[in-house]
């Protein structure tokens, strides 16, 4: 008979610690007593019962792990943990474009046409085809017998699919297909095959509007990365009824790859009457792309917004919101109007910033406007706003081993400018984003196969502008870092019939000045505005330049300390082709 489980220990898990604790706990049995265990049969046994305890307990481990948002690995699992949050992850999207169409061929008569919604167009990227289609219905008005409009097109394949309601055997509305831009989906429901009556449901962004009538419906990513369509329960929302058939329309896209592309051709357009030709001429290339929302970003927004409850009170609420509705945007900043400069009281103030583009249009900026207004408190008033740009602009001086590498200074210099631009694309161009000097020499210096001996770098801070030509102005620039003095610059301009120059006197004052033939400073205009050195800002009165060089202003700066620090709606540029670069070569 067995003796107790004296000798049982049950807290390894790995094979070998299994195995070795069930060999222990035979060994002191009395039928087993001074068995060879490892010459005989027993130590297969041994290894099976071993494998079989570590595989349970490696299988059990696995599935607690995925029954917590922090440990979950399946991203069917976060998705389950994220959806009793309240949270429904951000779908791919695709590219989005605004091209001019200006047709041809077209007899005078005609007033007026529409351009239909899901009009086809192409672009290739790669020898790889990629579909860009209308996203919504556009109008194109007769103007002095010229069509011609700016469309926006979206990068997707448009497919539908079709459900009948049966009470029967109800099923779930799962949309088959992945990369599906949840943005893009349309909803509508028809009485029955044979009465086609039709109601257009709309997704739900507000529960507080929900009524027992309300054709609305939601979407929640289902298992596989696919997406299921919910509707009401006839208590909260319309629902849908036996024998009703519904059919969902969508776009399937490829995510970020059409990012960039910038020249399109018409695939088909059915505009009503007939044209000879059509050309299309890119107003704004693709940009806003963006693959599925990740593992990490899922863990990390889910709780986030459901401490938000859909509602914009503090800054973050706003950030969280915006960014999560609007995939065309990269960045985004909210921050009350006493902080701003000078304060405002009673606005809260939200920069944005798009994808490859620095601003949004208006019409852009009021639709965000109009999605958070209703989720603010009473009494406070969204302002939608433009970053601030601000550019750093190097000057570098690499000294590289001539004895370790048959580079030339040219392709030296190129992966220098590239380690600019990656600095730049992975380390700023976001809001609150600061420039941190020894990483940006770190990165410079790990450009090479250790080649590159070490980097001498010194910075400037540029603000650009276009001034209104020939009339008075003033001119205040933020940089909000500290200015070395002495250091104001500026670009090329004209003012007084002289090709003019903006500096400091180290006092505070802000002078226009000039070349003489004998190449001397002579000022035109003394204490033409003030500089605060602490503070980091700029007042020009009165300045009326005629023209500038290359179309806009540049003024310059050198900041007193080499860390540089955006405030509020201000964004750090660095762009690798205003960098100053110079290679110099040592025999080591």
């Amino acid at each position: 008979m067995a003796s107790a489980n004296t000798y049982l220990e049950v807290s390894e898990l790995d094979f070998d610690g299994i195995r070795t604790n069930l060999k222990s706990y035979l060994s002191t049995q009395n039928q087993f007593k001074d068995y060879n265990f490892e010459g005989s049969a027993m130590a297969v046994l041994l290894d099976v019962l071993a494998y079989n305890t570590h595989y349970n307990a490696y299988y059990l481990n696995m599935v607690a792990n995925e029954m917590f948002l922090d440990t979950a690995q399946q991203r069917d699992s976060v998705v389950s943990r994220a959806k009793e949050l309240g949270y429904t992850p951000v779908s791919s999207v695709g590219a989005t474009a605004v091209v001019n169409l200006n047709f041809n061929g077209i007899a005078n008569t005609v007033s007026q046409f529409t351009i239909p919604l899901a009009s086809k167009f192409s672009t290739t990227i790669d020898d790889i085809t990629y579909t860009f289609v209308t996203t919504e219905a556009t109008k194109v008005i007769n103007n002095a017998n010229t069509y011609s409009t700016n469309v926006a097109i979206r990068e997707g394949t448009p497919l539908a699919h079709s459900f009948v309601v049966n009470s029967a055997n109800p099923v779930k509305y799962v949309l088959p297909n992945k990369n599906i831009d949840t943005s893009s989906i349309t909803v509508n429901v028809t009485e029955s095959v044979s009465d086609t009556t039709s109601t257009e449901f709309t997704r739900l962004t507000n529960i507080r509007e929900i009524f027992s009538t309300s054709a609305i419906y939601t979407v929640q990513e289902s298992a596989d990365e696919k997406y299921e369509v919910i509707f009401g329960d006839g208590v909260l929302g319309k629902s849908v009824k036996n024998g009703n058939v519904i059919t969902i329309s969508y776009l399937v896209n490829n995510g970020d790859v059409s990012n960039g592309a910038d020249t399109f051709s018409v695939d088909s357009m059915s505009i009503g009457t007939s044209y000879s030709s059509v050309s299309v001429s890119t107003v704004t290339k693709a940009a806003g792309g963006r693959a599925a929302e990740t593992i990490d970003s899922i863990k990390f927004n889910a709780p986030r917004n459901y401490q938000t409850q859909n509602r914009a009170v503090i800054d973050n609420d706003y950030q969280r919101i915006i960014l999560a509705e609007n995939s065309d945007l990269q960045s985004v900043i909210a921050f009350g109007g006493e902080q701003a400069n000078p304060p405002v009281y009673g606005k809260v103030y939200i920069a944005v910033k798009p994808f490859a583009e620095k601003f949004s249009t208006v019409t852009r900026k009021q639709q965000i406007k109009e999605a958070i207004s209703d989720r603010v408190p009473l009494a406070i008033d969204p302002v939608i706003i433009d970053a601030d740009y601000t550019y750093v602009v190097p000057s570098i001086t690499t000294y590289y081993d001539l004895t370790s590498t048959t580079s030339t200074t040219s392709a030296i210099e190129q992966n220098v400018r590239t380690a600019v631009a990656t600095f730049s694309t992975d380390n700023l161009e976001r809001f609150g984003n600061r420039l941190r000097f020894s990483r940006f020499v770190r990165a410079l210096d790990n450009t090479s196969n250790g080649y590159i001996l070490n980097n001498d770098v010194s910075l400037k801070l540029e603000k650009r502008f276009i001034p209104n030509l020939g009339k008075q102005q003033t001119i205040n620039l933020l940089f909000n870092n500290s200015i070395r003095k002495s250091t104001l610059d500026s670009t090329q301009f004209t003012y007084k019939g002289f090709l003019s120059y903006l500096d400091d006197d180290g006092l505070g004052n802000v002078n226009v000045y000039r070349f003489n033939d004998a190449k001397q400073k002579v000022n035109i205009t003394n204490n033409i505005g003030t500089i605060d050195y602490v503070n980091g800002t700029i007042n020009i009165e009165g300045i009326a330049p005629t023209a500038v060089a290359d179309g806009e202003l540049k003024v310059s700066i050198i900041p007193e300390r080499l860390d540089v620090i955006p405030v509020r709606e201000q964004i750090l540029l660095m762009e690798s082709g205003d960098a100053v670069i110079t290679i110099v070569g040592e025999n080591t």
